[in-house]
């Protein structure tokens, strides 16, 4: 098992910029330390009266600057809703990039949130369901890698995109292309993934349960298509914090934590519906009780990793587990103190995990 970072932004604050610093220091903290991506969330603002000022709305922008600032980590948006983008525009983006971060950049698309009105904001569509942003989607993306792999300029007529002569420079530095993920979800995406050897990102919100179904059908995708069936190529997204003791950790979050589980409760309650209390009752849900059931991660090196490898199990196996950052719990300091002691206490009891590994056959006698 490897490990990165999921910049999944949500700090609150007024000023853009505040938000954006906080991000790059967990990316350039992250990448002394020695993980090996980060994939930082690219959210549109909503047109439906919920916006936060500090969206991070253009992720190659973040990207561009923090690999000025590190050395080794991958970083990649996750993800660009490509269905409403301009597929030669996020095409060429991406190659450039890839070359300002000299090889270190990855490709992240899917469809966009449940409620994502951004097709209806550009003019694109009236209609936001997920059904045509997928499809969507699909062909942007089909679009994309031709113009990344096609050596001459060609002309593409979809059903949605098109267009004559068609020619990307750069071409991506890595060859044939940067790593691309994609956002697992229904309609056909994990299948998508397989047949490309795309890597695939699991939320923090996938339960244990889903990500051994839909890693199930990421292999079987992969081997009815005749290409490897890799399990290391899945992402998967926790919330995890380590610190001296369980109550030391729940003293050092519970202020901070407890504002953005209330926001949680009331504009997402699906979030919480496979950790709901005896109660029935989502009032009933706070901090404690999530750390107690395991839905943050959180304690010392033992605990932490007792948990991790617990749901490691659970889930069948991935390649990557992804921190979930981006939000203002604990302070800076113990945000940057917790990526050391797990990276120091508990990732490498967790590296020798692969699960691709074949279990060895016991004798019968």
């Amino acid at each position: 098992m490897e490990f990165g970072l999921f910049s999944n932004g949500e700090r609150m604050n007024q000023l853009a910029a505040k938000t954006y610093d906080e991000d790059i220091f967990e990316v350039v903290t992250a990448d002394k330390l020695g993980f090996q991506e980060a994939w930082i969330s690219e959210h549109i603002a909503r047109g439906n009266g919920y916006a936060r000022p500090d969206t991070m709305s253009a992720t190659n922008l973040l990207i561009a600057k923090a690999a000025a600032m590190t050395t080794q980590i991958k970083m990649g948006p996750a993800i660009r809703p490509i269905a409403y983008m301009q597929p030669v525009q996020v095409a060429t983006e991406a190659a450039v990039a890839d070359h300002l971060t000299g090889g270190r950049y990855m490709s992240g698309f899917g469809v966009g949130g449940p409620d994502d009105d951004g097709m209806a904001q550009r003019g694109v569509s009236d209609d936001t369901s997920l059904n045509l942003r997928r499809a969507r989607m699909f062909e942007a993306i089909e679009l994309v890698l031709k113009c990344w792999t096609e050596p001459e300029p060609f002309d593409f007529a979809g059903e949605f995109f098109s267009g004559k002569r068609i020619s990307v420079q750069p071409k991506p530095l890595q060859k044939p292309f940067m790593p691309v993920g994609i956002a697992s979800a229904s309609g056909g995406s994990n299948e998508l993934a397989a047949r490309n050897g795309f890597l695939v990102l699991m939320s923090q919100y996938d339960t244990a349960s889903a990500i051994r179904r839909k890693g199930e059908e990421f292999v079987q995708a992969a081997e009815e298509a005749g290409v490897p069936a890799n399990r290391k190529a899945i992402r998967v997204c926790r919330y995890v914090y380590v610190s001296d003791s369980v109550k030391k950790a729940k003293n050092e979050l519970r202020a901070s934590m407890i504002p953005s589980i209330e926001h949680h409760k009331r504009s997402f309650p699906h979030h919480f519906a496979h950790v709901m209390p005896p109660s029935g009752k989502i009032e009933d849900i706070n901090f404690d009780y999530l750390v107690d059931v395991g839905y943050s991660i959180v304690g010392d090196p033992d605990t932490v990793y007792d948990h991790l490898q617990r749901f490691y199990d659970d889930a069948g196996g991935f390649g990557m587990l992804l921190l979930l950052m981006g939000k203002d719990y604990g302070t800076r300091q113990q945000r940057a103190r917790s990526m050391r002691m797990f990276m120091e206490h508990v990732a490498p009891r967790l590296r020798e995990l692969d699960p691709d590994r074949k279990q060895p056959i016991e004798a019968p006698f």
